[in-house]
């Protein structure tokens, strides 16, 4: 009986360990500022970019700095940030349905998934999550939409794409890089 909770106490130990270990190598972050310095975001740390979330800058069509955070290669899992500017009294689900309206539904074979209410911000930013999934080149892809209100004029959207089964497991990172969003 002694020997018995002598190993109970030990693999409980040894478990505690483990999870703290865990919890450190999760909590180490890089923070991404995007190259117009209107907002910040934390990514969780990798040792090497081919290893999880990196931030690369591109230049857009229009001549604009922008960050886009891959997870690995851009297949796996991609982050870009937009800004939307809405009317006045705007309420974030009608801001949903009309951005789902004009981007979402043209994708190959998109499938809406649910809509859910999102804490960020602490609570005092109102903010949203849809989920869906599509085809890229006959693969099947996910995309994860956060909109967070942060003021009556201003929406942004964290668009999170990738193969659905990576995406699937990113899910408690991606819910983290959103809640880390902060306007500057």
């Amino acid at each position: 009986m002694k020997l018995r909770f002598c190993l109970l106490t030990l693999i409980g130990c040894v478990l505690a360990f483990a999870g703290t270990l865990s919890l450190h190598a999760q909590s180490s972050t890089e923070t991404i500022q995007d190259p117009e310095g209107n907002f910040t975001v934390a990514i969780p740390s990798a040792l090497k970019p081919e290893q999880g979330w990196h931030a690369v800058e591109i230049t857009d069509g229009a001549g604009r700095k922008q960050v886009e955070i891959i997870y690995k290669v851009r297949e796996e899992g991609l982050l870009k940030v937009r800004r939307l500017e809405v009317d006045k009294g705007a309420k974030l689900v009608d801001v949903i349905k009309k951005d789902e309206s004009q981007t979402l539904t043209f994708l190959p074979n998109y499938t809406k998934g649910a809509v859910e209410e999102f804490s960020a911000g602490n609570g005092r930013i109102p903010a949203m999550l849809t989920a869906y999934d599509f085809t890229t080149g006959g693969r099947p892809k996910k995309g994860r939409n956060y909109y967070l209100m942060v003021n009556d004029t201003t929406v942004y959207v964290l668009r999170f794409t990738g193969n659905r089964g990576t995406m699937e497991a990113l899910r408690s990172q991606t819910d983290i890089i959103a809640r880390s969003f902060k306007v500057k």
